[in-house]
């Protein structure tokens, strides 16, 4: 039985392409190897976001490159690979395939191509188990053009997946054991299929049987509006989570940004959600030293973090990518000035996410858990109904379960658990 090994870069519908791709892989008689050194096909799932994003991926691909066994083949999906296209078999020899972002929804009819004219998938072929939680992309690619952001570019127009597909893939996935389904988007919240919007779709998806939790991620400001507000407020299946990136506390960052919307419109927002969704949490995306950020800018973005007091951000510095709008911009920020902002923020929105997490301390929670740690002590993992990671020490099997967890301590950024009186038995 030929063999694969995935590795991914990036965000989650990197993530999710990755498990697509295994999934047919299985379908055609491959399983998966447990390293690159022994698989038959290597296949590295790029990004192409930032800069440092794409020599990490570069350098571990020249690294596969040059260690690949005779006979074994080298491919290189996603977006880095839909920017440089053929270029990057160029760049580094041993690269077999170059697959773009554009092309992997439509894996399931290329890859036989791909493999040589393999023969067609049985019907008894076995499909890869999947996990307790998984991706379930809805649509791809995006409108929006941010003038720093490079999806547009690599992934192309934004176009919604047929709510019928969409569901038949979230049934079959509740009988395979799934448990917790995240719906992805570049603009999750922009999803529409004729008559049925975003709200209408979480709706949807809520009644398929043997789903207990549904996410979604990445929401844009200027879609999420009050109806999608209230539809995870009355749903007891969608997690309390709204990741809404904000990139900019100042407005004319955001104008250059060409992000459509506002501070006072952002913060309305978090306004809205906050009065109608018991619990929740709002994480974010914030980046520093976009071109002609200043100082008084960059306090203004402080500010607004010390203001709204996000559960965790996920923080970055500007990079510039080619073919973007920003690229091209005056005001470019020294590079000693970008890092020494993005310390200052992580330094403040470390200590809001690490005060969030201690009041945690003390309450009841209902957690789902995933899988087990992989070192030190092995612990369960799980999240609550928000987006907080937590953990148990037990023997027994907790995968797929919710339990109600109190909360004895927290390391900063992980909660721990009582031992839950199974695991004394």
């Amino acid at each position: 039985m030929p063999t694969f090994f995935i590795e991914t870069f990036g965000c989650q519908m990197n993530v999710a392409d990755s498990d697509t791709l295994a999934e047919l892989l299985s379908m055609r008689g491959y399983s998966a190897a447990s390293d690159a050194g022994s698989a038959d096909l290597v296949v590295v799932n790029t990004c192409s976001v930032r800069e440092h994003a794409e020599k990490r991926a570069k350098a571990r691909i020249a690294h596969y490159a040059g260690r690949k066994a005779a006979g074994a083949a080298l491919w290189v999906v996603g977006c880095m690979a839909e920017r440089m296209g053929d270029s990057l078999r160029s760049e580094i020899r041993g690269v077999d395939q170059v697959i773009g972002a554009t092309r992997i929804e439509h894996l399931s009819h290329d890859l036989d191509r791909y493999l040589g004219e393999l023969a067609s998938q049985s019907d008894t072929a076995v499909s890869a188990a999947p996990g307790v939680s998984m991706f379930l992309p809805i649509m791809r690619g995006c409108d929006n053009y941010c003038a720093y952001c490079v999806v547009p570019y690599v992934r192309g127009r934004e176009h919604s997946i047929a709510k019928s597909v969409l569901l038949d893939k979230a049934r079959r996935m509740a009988r395979q054991g799934v448990k917790e389904i995240t719906l992805l988007g570049q603009n999750v919240n922009s999803y529409r299929d004729g008559d049925t919007d975003f709200a209408a779709l979480l709706r949807l998806m809520h009644d398929v049987e043997g789903i207990v939790r549904i996410r979604f991620t990445t929401s844009h400001p200027k879609d999420c509006s009050e109806k999608l507000v209230r539809t995870v407020a009355e749903l007891p299946k969608l997690c309390s989570h709204f990741h809404l990136p904000i990139q900019s506390g100042s407005s004319r960052i955001l104008e250059r940004m060409n992000r459509t919307y506002t501070c006072d419109d952002y913060l309305r927002r978090v306004d809205t959600i906050r009065s109608l969704v018991a619990d929740v949490d709002i994480t974010t995306d914030i980046m520093v030293g976009f071109p002609a950020e200043t100082d008084d800018d960059f306090r203004q973005t402080l500010s607004l973090v010390d203001l709204v007091r996000f559960t965790s951000a996920f923080m970055f510095a500007y990079s510039e990518r080619d073919g973007t709008a920003a690229a091209s911009m005056d005001g470019q920020v020294p590079q000693q000035e970008k890092k020494r902002r993005l310390e200052e923020l992580i330094t403040l929105q470390t200590a809001i996410t690490k005060e969030c997490y201690a009041s945690m301390v003390g309450r009841t929670v209902d957690v789902l858990f995933t899988e087990r740690q992989k070192r030190r002590d092995r612990a369960w993992m799980g999240q609550d109904a928000g987006c907080k990671r937590v953990l148990v020490r037990c023997e027994e099997s907790l995968a797929g379960t919710i339990l109600p967890m109190k909360i004895a301590r927290s390391t900063g950024m992980t909660l721990i658990g009582e031992r839950p009186a199974q695991c004394d038995s």
